[in-house]
């Protein structure tokens, strides 16, 4: 339903030409100029001193065993149709034809919970007083003047009926298409899966007067969240949805197996949902409610949009009220880091001599921010320009080397047995790979001080792409990128914060 959304006649007032100079609540920001990418001035990366941003979750290895929306989202990112929605509509308290009918669409902003459901707070194109923005948006605010038809892409069955959406790793068996029967098998340790027996929609508005829209606003819509503690309220966590992939049938697998047990996963679809009997993966299938009328695609299964992260000393002059212990309530973004042999032979070998399991319980407790690439590729960005007062982050740029173009003009290929797996894991390497290619086919670029990241030329990318095919073959060149370095050391720095925060509170032992 974004079309309808994206697309009527709302009675609005047109936005004031001083609007940029209101004063929001936490007092007064200057004037933000419209961003005109084209004229953007390339940001050199020849000398880079990585710190981590105030307002960003730290990015540590997991200790965690299970967690499934985590390892779904981990292990489907590098399927290039931007963020992988576990659960595919929204925890706020929204009137009911926005659950059952709309569901999340172009122009919703909000953030990502920690349990990764995306928490709606208004729609950019909506008035402050209609029943889903009422009471939800910003004193300042005053909505966008919807979209031209001309400005929404919409296909209908981007995704064919009995679609399939793997991570790496995972075997795939055709049985029937009607019924759709499927069996699927593994060896991996991390790994998830999306059954799509209707097949899925794809939305995607042209992004230009969004961003210069979301230019605008973005201090004042983050610094929004953070005073109404929004869960989580972090530093580049205000989201403003430009794409949606929705569906009105979706089942979803994730797991991750335990260092004493061998990685042997198997699930079928069968009778309309999905079943894994292996007891150590989590799956969820769609409750259909029993109405007569065509159901409504209505579940999003990927979320693309932009991810807003504000300047150093803009966060530390404007979000008030902190907390009283800073460290204790530090917020930390997990990677999967695959154990090596010998770990995975101790904790068998501890297994058999009733020792228990080894290396599966962290000592103390932590709060965890939910994964998105954009909360390290953020801070690399702003750590290039440390007086620069906003970075802004498509979920487009992040589907390169992906099997499937996150940007494509039609459907997808129609081609049996219409699966389409991750060519790229779940793991901190495989993610490390994503952004060193990341910044070989983006540049980083700069205009009245907001970071953005533009597309590089046609012969750039076919350059980059030679290199990148040469880099595969040794793996270790990674290390002389800047974008790889750069990587590493914010996770090294978030691990060694972790390591040495003795606020974090200890588990009593029994």
């Amino acid at each position: 339903m974004a079309e309808e959304i994206g697309s009527r006649q709302i009675s609005n007032e047109q936005i004031p030409t001083t609007e940029e100079t209101q004063i929001h609540q936490l007092g007064a920001l200057p004037k933000k100029p419209e961003v005109d990418v084209d004229n953007a001035r390339k940001v050199s990366t020849d000398s880079c001193a990585l710190n981590h941003v105030p307002g960003f979750p730290h990015f540590v290895r997991n200790i965690r065993h299970f967690v499934a929306h985590q390892s779904y989202v981990r292990s489907l990112f590098a399927a290039g149709h931007g963020y992988p929605m576990y659960d595919t509509g929204t925890v706020s308290e929204v009137p009911e034809d926005y659950t059952n009918i709309r569901g999340i669409s172009i122009g919703d902003v909000g953030v990502l919970s920690n349990h990764g459901e995306f928490v709606f707070a208004f729609n950019l194109f909506l008035p402050p007083d209609h029943p889903y923005n009422k009471g939800n948006t910003p004193a300042s605010f005053s909505p966008l003047e919807p979209l031209e038809e001309s400005e929404i892409q919409t296909v209908d069955e981007y995704f064919p009926r009995g679609a399939v959406v793997t991570s790496k790793g995972i075997k795939v068996t055709r049985h029937s298409e009607s019924p759709l029967r499927l069996s699927f098998h593994s060896s991996e340790r991390i790994g998830g899966l999306l059954v799509l027996p209707e097949g899925a929609t794809r939305q995607d508005a042209s992004t230009d007067r969004i961003h210069k829209y979301v230019a605008r606003h973005a201090h004042d819509w983050a610094y929004f969240f953070s005073q109404r503690r929004w869960d989580p309220s972090t530093n580049g966590s205000t989201y403003v949805v430009t794409g949606v992939d929705k569906t009105s049938n979706c089942s979803t697998m994730a797991f991750q197996v335990r260092l004493s047990t061998s990685p042997r996963i198997r699930a079928t679809y069968g009778k309309k949902a999905l079943v894994a009997p292996d007891g150590i993966s989590a799956v969820r299938n769609t409750i259909k409610p029993k109405v007569t009328t065509p159901p409504s695609r209505n579940l999003c299964v990927f979320l693309r949009g932009i991810r807003i992260g504000v300047g150093r000393a803009e966060w530390i002059e404007n979000v008030d009220e902190r907390p009283d212990n800073v460290e204790y309530a530090t917020l930390y973004t997990e990677l999967y880091f695959p154990p090596p042999w010998i770990t995975v032979f101790k904790a068998r070998i501890a297994l058999r001599l009733g020792f228990g399991r080894i290396g599966e319980r962290p000592g103390f407790s932590y709060f965890v921010h939910p994964f998105h690439l954009s909360d390290i590729i953020g801070p690399m960005m702003l750590s290039l320009r440390p007086d620069a007062p906003l970075v802004l982050i498509d979920d487009l740029v992040e589907s390169i080397d992906s099997n499937q173009n996150a940007s494509t003009k039609g459907p997808l290929e129609r081609r049996p047995p219409l699966t389409f797996s991750c060519s790229k894991g779940a793991s901190f390497r495989d993610f490390r790979m994503m952004v060193t290619e990341l910044f070989d086919h983006y540049d980083v670029v700069e205009h009245d001080g907001i970071l953005r990241l533009k597309r590089n030329s046609k012969e750039s990318i076919a350059k980059v792409s030679w290199r990148t095919d040469i880099r595969h073959l040794f793996t270790p060149m990674y290390n002389r990128n800047w974008a790889s370095r750069a990587f590493t050391e914010l996770v090294r720095k978030g691990q060694h914060h972790m390591d040495t925060n003795a606020h974090l509170p200890k588990h009593r032992t029994q």
